[in-house]
């Protein structure tokens, strides 16, 4: 007599559906691994390429090539400009230059989480694009000093215009890439400040060489 095997047969069966769905919710936590690791790698790459591209000793020479975009607002005067190093590759620049004798703009590394928020760092950024990318650190043609603003210490830059520069990488062949960048900054004088900017977006065309 043949022994009755319906009811292991009817775990067996259960036993191969639990592990079917036990191996496809690994594969999909594994996929979802794979996209987070995926994003990190991306993320720590673009990081990489902006704080190990290329850096200028101070005193560095610069020629303009073109102006790119102008706006005035708040005390102070923005010119975008690019610009090529002595080799030839390209960089941004933003002149900043206040309107009133006597303002000041701040570092374009101000922290304002240690100046219980008051102040806004001077910046210049370009926004993702296919066809430019950052190529090394923001950097400025004037050094930030400690000046005290309303009764806080912050790093500023001395009185007048100051100019920020950002290297760049065009990517492929492109020629006169449509791109945008975005400036923030705020002018103050001793006991005044006047209203800051911030990420103020401006349309520009960099030409590639």
């Amino acid at each position: 007599m043949q022994p009755y095997l319906g009811m292991s047969r009817y775990w067996i069966k259960l036993n191969e559906l639990a592990a079917g769905y036990a191996m496809s919710d690994r594969a999909q936590l594994g996929l979802i691994l794979a996209f987070v690791l995926g994003a990190v790698a991306f993320v720590g790459v673009e990081v990489f390429r902006a704080t190990a591209g290329r850096h200028y000793t101070p005193g560095a020479a610069f020629v303009e090539r073109s102006g790119l975009a102008q706006f005035a607002a708040n005390g102070v005067r923005v010119e975008v400009s690019s610009e090529s190093d002595s080799q030839g590759l390209p960089l941004l620049r933003a002149t900043f230059t206040p309107s009133d004798l006597g303002f000041h703009l701040y570092s374009k590394d101000l922290n304002t989480n240690s100046t219980g928020g008051i102040g806004v760092a001077t910046r210049l950024e370009l926004l993702p694009n296919p066809s430019v990318r950052v190529d090394g650190r923001l950097f400025a043609d004037a050094r930030p000093h400690l000046a005290n603003t309303l009764d806080r210490n912050m790093e500023t830059y001395p009185d007048g215009p100051v100019s920020l520069h950002l290297p760049i990488q065009v990517i492929g062949e492109s020629t006169n890439i449509a791109a945008r960048v975005a400036v923030s900054y705020m002018a103050c004088a001793e006991g005044v400040c006047l209203r800051p900017i911030e990420s103020q977006l401006l349309d520009v065309q960099i030409p590639s060489n």
